[in-house]
């Protein structure tokens, strides 16, 4: 009984779904609609030396934030949780994963490995690295330079405050 008195009012031409105002698909927008020329994606960063970690002219970038004191723990613990595992606490190529199986990668201390600038870290988080998968997706990049800001500072120049040095993070 409903469904037909349902049909009789569509059929009656009373329409009152079709006949409200409202955008259809594929016609011009009513909203004006303007975007700068400049303009970025969220999250994308122009810059070479930041998005890539390479200098224009070749090489690996110096590490362009400016991080304070306080955030090398969060770097310690970015470090722990996406790169000890395999690399080691130390950064000496004996994480956890090493005796299951995985490729033992070079260690930090290596002095080929030990004189690069930290954008040679962030360039390896983001793309990769031999069997090393790449971490672009998975770690923002400002987090990625602040891993590889932690990896020179404190594990290769050993200048880590004493309350990140001692910190236990999880």
């Amino acid at each position: 009984m409903r469904s037909l008195l349902l049909l009789a009012l569509l059929l009656s031409g009373c329409g009152w779904m079709w006949d409200q105002p409202k955008v259809k698909a594929f016609r011009e927008s009513p909203l004006p609609l303007a975007f700068p020329e400049d303009r970025v994606a969220l999250g994308e960063n122009l810059d070479q030396a930041v998005r890539l970690g390479l200098k224009p002219e070749g090489g690996f970038a110096e590490n362009p934030y400016a991080f304070a004191e306080a955030d090398l723990l969060r770097g310690k613990a970015l470090y722990q949780s996406f790169c000890a595992i395999c690399h080691g606490v130390r950064g000496e190529g004996d994480g956890r994963a090493i005796p299951l199986g995985v490729p033992k990668p070079r260690s930090f201390r290596d002095p080929a490995v030990r004189d690069q600038p930290e954008g040679y870290f962030y360039f390896a988080a983001t793309n990769g690295f031999g069997r090393m998968l790449p971490y672009k997706s998975r770690i923002p990049e400002r987090e990625r330079w602040l891993i590889a800001h932690y990896i020179k500072r404190c594990l290769l120049l050993e200048a880590c405050p004493e309350e990140v040095g001692h910190a236990e993070v999880h």
